[in-house]
């Protein structure tokens, strides 16, 4: 597989499914727009290029929470405007300032009347003020398959399948993870002896050019983080992620990742990919479909401890000028001091 090229990132569990093991939602297609729906019953849509690997100037995500709540992002891509109104059939719906990002939003009323041009428009642009298109084929489908998945299709809060019943949901919880703090002062150091065996033992001696590292964040007060490089693409800087405990580098354990190829050996790490460590604690994995970045799978991982727990995940398996990934999984988070 050619990192520069594509990315397969094949959604499996990481260790042995339990009761606790994250589900992510899957994506659905409705021809110009895509769906996801997350733990928590939040689901969003976004809007796509019409064409295949293609991209679009401006692009929608239409969200709506678990408890309700719908909020419409915008995004002009060429960073250009200040602010925005959207147009379906010939008639201005609603107008919204950009920030410096090109990034603006509705809420509540605005976002609703918007959501049901939309649905039963033909045809949309935005305005910056020049216009340009946003594709509607397939988002009445969208729209209809969130009121079915939040369990609203036939009552009157569904956004498009409306009916005559009262809706009488709630959001299901999320699940509660809890994440070591980690503490304060600098990370251990690795010897070199141990760094070259993981090297060997986990298949991470890099011909390809790019610079190695093996950097270490403490996790707890008895292990720490070594995110060792294992290579890279011209998008995708891979790194195995091990732990450091009592004199000896292994693979860290997680509650499930979406692999980066293929899935890891017995005994071998997962490959994260383009990561990021926070002081809080957080590992963050963001692995492009292309390099535009408007496509692949994004993590965010807590460690409780023992292994790395899901705290989040966001995906957009079409490459075609989406303007965020969809969230597909959410945990809550609750910080506990290091053991």
């Amino acid at each position: 597989m050619s990192l520069a090229v594509s990315v397969a990132l094949v959604a499996t569990a990481a260790t042995a499914a339990t009761p606790n093991t994250p589900r992510p939602g899957k994506l659905k297609l409705f021809r110009d727009w895509i769906v996801a729906c997350a733990n928590g019953r939040a689901c969003a849509a976004a809007s796509l290029a019409p064409g295949e690997s293609m991209l679009q100037d401006v692009g929608l995500i239409v969200a709506r929470d678990g408890g309700g709540r719908v909020t419409v992002r915008i995004r002009d891509m060429t960073g250009k405007a200040r602010t925005a109104s959207v147009r379906v059939d010939g008639r201005t719906i609603a107008s919204t300032p950009l920030d410096r990002d090109g990034e603006g939003e509705w809420q509540g009323a605005s976002a609703s009347a918007l959501v049901a041009a939309i649905a039963r428009g033909k045809r949309a642009v935005l305005l910056t003020p020049t216009a340009h298109p946003v594709a509607l084929a397939g988002a009445a489908a969208a729209l209809r398959y969130i009121d079915d998945r939040q369990g609203r299709a036939g009552t009157t809060s569904a956004l498009i399948a409306r009916g005559t019943k009262r809706y009488r949901g709630t959001a299901p919880a999320l699940p509660v993870v809890q994440v070591v703090t980690p503490p304060s002062g600098p990370p251990p150091a690795i010897p070199a002896s141990a760094i070259s065996e993981a090297r060997r033992r986990y298949g991470c001696v890099i011909d390809d050019g790019s610079p190695f590292s093996a950097d270490a964040h403490r996790l707890d007060r008895r292990s720490a983080l070594v995110l060792m490089s294992c290579g890279a693409g011209a998008y995708n800087y891979l790194v195995k992620p091990l732990i450091w405990r009592d004199g000896r580098l292994s693979p860290a354990a997680f509650d499930f990742a979406y692999h980066f190829g293929e899935t890891p050996d017995p005994g071998q790490p997962e490959i994260l990919v383009n990561v990021e460590w926070s002081r809080d604690g957080r590992l963050s994995s963001w692995g492009k479909g292309r390099g535009l970045g408007d496509c692949g799978d994004a993590q965010q991982f807590g460690w409780d401890g023992t292994r790395f727990r899901l705290l989040y995940a966001g995906q957009m398996t079409e490459c075609r000028g989406a303007i965020d990934t969809l969230t597909v999984w959410r945990a809550r988070v609750v910080p506990v001091a290091p053991r």
